[in-house]
């Protein structure tokens, strides 16, 4: 009986262990290096032109940085450090990252399929079903 006891006390801990993980690695400022698989939401409509701009979009994603702080606040900015959106986020299950901009606009969720120091994969939820990776440098 005792050793079930310590069991379920070892998962405990363990299972506690690894949820705030996820909530340890998104708190801090990503600077984007690379990014694989931006993808356009609709194949239908491509176009020589949509090739390029999937380029420029890449160039533009790769110069921002993403502040998640402890207190559920984010916020984007450019290398001059110019703040291009912020708002509050929500980490849930350690798999989904829900992101409120503070205009209430839209909602953003994706679902987190991995995440470390230098690397984030994840997918949205509003259709897209390749992965999106983002590299980061370290800081």
């Amino acid at each position: 009986m005792k050793n079930v006891s310590l069991l379920c006390v070892v998962l405990i801990v363990l299972l506690n262990a690894c949820v705030s993980r996820a909530k340890q690695l998104i708190a801090k400022k990503w600077d984007c290096i690379k990014i694989e698989n931006l993808d356009p939401i609709d194949k239908r409509f491509l176009a020589p032109e949509d090739s390029l701009a999937a380029v420029k979009m890449e160039t533009v994603l790769q110069t921002l940085s993403w502040t998640f702080n402890s207190n559920n606040t984010y916020f984007c900015s450019t290398i001059g450090n110019k703040i291009t959106v912020e708002g509050t986020y929500q980490l849930d299950d350690d798999s989904t990252l829900i992101m409120i901009p503070l205009s209430k606009n839209n909602i953003n969720t994706y679902h987190i399929l991995s995440i470390s120091e230098q690397q984030l994969t994840l997918t949205s939820t509003s259709g897209t079903t390749v992965p999106l990776i983002l590299h980061f440098g370290a800081n």
